[in-house]
């Protein structure tokens, strides 16, 4: 299972899916993973549990998740029958729509600060249907045609994102929409997720890390699994392949330079495991990106 979903969004650098329900737990089976881009997603329906920046969440109807490029998550839902899980989304490049926003300075700095600053609170509750913002979202199709040329569908997608940033910048600002963790069940998943977030750039030590907790490396194997959904082994993974795609999109270190970064000295093994993930290698995930428009 791929943990970084991979898009090239500067050639398509904005993705819009209206109600997708899910009405099986196999038709959604979702580890953790990150997007090349901002993500957006409203929760008409479904219940679970969101594990974001190393807190847990709970997933209710009328949520609303803000995900930001290369940012680790998963959304582990509850479905059962007569209980599905309905979603709309939209997931865009940043970088492609920033532009857009230049006569705009205050709505500009707020943008940059969603896709780029640390979010206090990356979840809104209890936002209605009706509300302005999920009727902006759900609404777009109204707008944006298939059969619209390349430039004009852009030119509507900016005015879109102007009208959604604008209506986000009051709901997150407001001191009272606080966002709701899981009760503290989950402290001990949240500590390891913690270390592995200091530790991860270094070769990989599952004694280290229960030896610091306290626990057995078994217990804290076990209740990793049990509360994420995933393995350590998965979860370090990731982590390490979301830096990796960081610096392979921002930075020139070579790849054998990233690998190191990210403690995985061995950059054959470094390659072969990118790719199982991706699709492509380290060097073609660089080209995809640089790739002029």
């Amino acid at each position: 299972m791929k943990l970084i979903g991979f898009t090239d969004m500067n050639r398509r650098p904005f993705l819009y899916k209206l109600r997708k329900i899910a009405e099986t737990q196999q038709a959604y089976d979702e580890t953790f993973h990150a997007h090349q881009g901002m993500e957006i997603q409203y929760i008409h329906a479904g219940e679970g549990q969101l594990i974001l920046d190393q807190r847990t969440y709970r997933i209710e109807p009328g949520m609303l998740c803000l995900f930001q490029p290369f940012q680790l998550h998963r959304l582990r839902m509850d479905i059962r029958p007569h209980s599905p899980y309905k979603r709309s989304f939209v997931v865009f490049e940043p970088a492609v729509f920033e532009p857009y926003f230049q006569s705009l300075p205050n709505l500009q700095a707020f943008f940059r600060t969603l896709c780029q600053d640390h979010l206090p609170k990356p979840v809104i509750y209890r936002l209605p249907e009706e509300h302005e913002i999920i009727r902006t979202i759900t609404g777009l199709y109204d707008h944006i045609r298939p059969e619209d040329p390349d430039e004009l569908r852009q030119e509507k997608v900016a005015h879109f994102l102007i009208t959604l940033i604008r209506q986000l910048l009051p709901v997150l600002s407001d001191s009272r929409n606080k966002a709701d963790p899981m009760p503290r069940p989950a402290h001990r998943v949240e500590q390891i997720m913690q270390w592995i977030e200091r530790s991860y750039t270094k070769q990989f030590r599952l004694e280290a890390l229960a030896q610091e907790l306290h626990l057995s490396s078994y217990h804290v194997s076990h209740l990793f699994k049990e509360t994420t959904g995933t393995s350590l082994s998965e979860y370090v993974k990731a982590r390490r392949l979301r830096q990796a795609c960081m610096l392979l999109t921002m930075s020139e270190l070579s790849v054998a330079e990233i690998g190191d970064s990210i403690g995985l000295e061995n950059t054959s093994y470094f390659c072969k495991i990118f790719k199982e993930n991706k699709g492509i290698t380290p060097h073609q995930y660089r080209l995809q990106w640089q790739r002029p428009k």
